[in-house]
């Protein structure tokens, strides 16, 4: 696999993009087995401090939705976006 990595910190928050792309490769574990990949998948994270106290992030994985197994017997994986509101001392 290969995986690159850009990430940028600005007033407007902090950005994190990254690209991993996995080649096709044989996978076994007991009962089962079968060929995995290849897949690329982009991510793209942000985060933002609404004030001191509050924080705000969002999450895109498999931003292109290339859907695909990670494992034999595991769910097929497509887009996932996720939003977050947190609170820090």
């Amino acid at each position: 696999s290969l995986t690159l990595q850009l990430n940028k910190r600005q007033k407007l928050g902090n950005f994190l993009l990254k690209l991993r792309h996995v080649d096709k490769f044989d996978w076994a574990d007991g009962t089962w087995g079968g060929t995995i990949g290849p897949y690329s998948i982009l991510d793209l994270h942000y985060n933002f401090d609404l004030s001191d106290y509050l924080k705000f992030g969002i999450t895109a994985m498999n931003l292109l939705d290339d859907r695909h197994r990670e494992l034999i017997g595991g769910a097929i994986m497509g887009r996932q976006v996720m939003l977050e509101f947190g609170l820090s001392e």
